[in-house]
């Protein structure tokens, strides 16, 4: 069976997937939108923060990890109609972040989890 790293003389996966390495590490920072005060009947004042977003080479993963946090996650009131930061991560910047990766020429083949 032929595969990319056989025709690229790599001995295995491993070793093809490891050449697609960049750097160790980088950082992102997006800024979305949250609903600060939800007045009902699709009226509300909508504020803006930052997610914080680490991509991390794991060999261990054998590819890049990503993890994620929202500093100011303390403004953000489920109560008033907003998600987790896993939903904010997954709505908005998951997207974002995977087209920052591509325009780096990471691509999916390195991305083992986030």
């Amino acid at each position: 069976m032929w595969t990319e790293y056989d025709n690229q003389g790599f001995e295995n996966e491993e070793d093809y997937i490891r050449s697609l390495k960049k750097d160790d590490s980088y950082h992102f920072s997006y800024s979305f939108e949250y609903i600060a005060k939800n007045y009902g009947n699709d009226n509300y004042d909508i504020e803006t923060t930052n997610m914080e977003v680490s991509v991390n080479w794991s060999e261990a993963q054998l590819g890049y990890v990503f993890s994620y946090s929202i500093p100011e996650m303390y403004k953000i009131d489920a109560s008033q109609g907003n998600g987790s930061e896993m939903d904010f991560f997954e709505d908005d910047v998951y997207w974002r972040l995977i087209s920052d990766l591509e325009n780096m020429s990471i691509g999916a083949e390195v991305i083992a989890i986030f």
